[in-house]
């Protein structure tokens, strides 16, 4: 393994495992909406209607379900508001933002960690997390809000998931999504020492998540409109959101904005997958014949005692 790929892996493999968790969390606390009772017409984290769940389970992960759902059902009545059901909201919402935009940061970790020296690496990363997170947090608080809005004005979650894509559809077609998307993938320069290292870290990873937030906003309000198959829902979008920055930036004008590149790339990989097999399982079998009787260290051997 070359260098610049174990940098490479000391930023992305952490950031997969911190997602996959995430994710774990949100599929095991999605079916207990329906075992621990906070089903339709209760206020999620009230308890209501509670039935009986694994004891190792309801522990952990009654909580985080009821968070995950207070996200989902933003759109209640101000009497159903509480300091739980905020609390709820906030964890759910820390919670969808880490499964669904964590590997959105794996390119700018990895620019500061490249930029930053060897002492300042960890400090520089921690910053851009951060300034990442805290535009997301207060983007986010814009979204449920403009979420609730769209459940009370329509009165019917079917309807609010309607305009949800028309808004989302439209937006994918608009030049300013590209123009977001051509910014979101700038990666500008790091000072190397003292507060301005820390400046440059801080405001490059607000500046990333700002303009990750103009490019995903309509894509993650679909994901909260969604009262059904919301994981599922939740899943789509995000692999959409991580396959688009793998194309190369383009001029912004009205068009229709694929992930062809990524589908490319993954054409390419499973083309390749039986001769990388066949590479890998024949390797053995080649190293032994050159260390074989017959092999190459045997004719040098033989070449050197003549």
């Amino acid at each position: 393994m070359t260098p610049e790929a174990r940098e490479r892996r000391r930023i992305r493999t952490p950031v997969l495992a911190v997602t996959a968790v995430a994710w774990a969390v949100t599929l095991l606390a999605d079916p207990l909406r329906s075992t621990s009772g906070s089903g339709a017409g209760s206020a999620p984290g009230s308890g209501a209607g509670q039935g009986p769940a694994p004891a190792a389970l309801d522990a952990s992960l009654a909580h985080a379900g009821h968070a995950h759902h207070a996200v989902v059902d933003a759109g209640l009545p101000a009497s159903h508001a509480s300091t739980e059901n905020l609390a709820g909201l906030l964890i759910g919402w820390a919670l969808m933002l880490t499964a669904m935009m964590a590997p959105l940061l794996i390119p700018a970790l990895r620019h500061v960690r490249a930029r930053s020296l060897r002492s300042r690496r960890w400090r520089a990363v921690s910053l851009v997390t951060v300034a990442h997170a805290t535009v997301w947090t207060v983007g986010g608080i814009v979204l449920l809000a403009v979420a609730s809005a769209l459940r009370s004005v329509t009165g019917h979650a079917d309807l609010a998931v309607l305009l949800g894509l028309l808004a989302a559809l439209t937006w994918q077609l608009s030049p300013l999504k590209q123009y977001c998307l051509n910014r979101h993938c700038a990666h500008p320069p790091i000072s190397s020492l003292g507060a301005a290292a820390d400046r440059d870290a801080l405001r490059f990873g607000g500046a990333h998540a700002a303009w990750c937030l103009g490019s995903c906003w309509a894509l993650m309000l679909v994901s909260l409109l969604a009262p059904a198959w919301h994981v599922a829902v939740m899943l789509v979008v995000s692999v959409w959101m991580w396959v688009e920055p793998l194309d190369r930036p383009e001029r912004p004008t009205w068009r229709v904005r694929l992930p062809l590149r990524s589908l490319r790339i993954a054409g390419a990989t499973v083309r390749s997958l039986p001769q990388r097999v066949a590479i890998r399982a024949g390797a053995p079998m080649g190293q032994a014949g050159l260390a074989g009787p017959g092999g190459l260290g045997a004719g040098v051997s033989r070449s050197e005692r003549r």
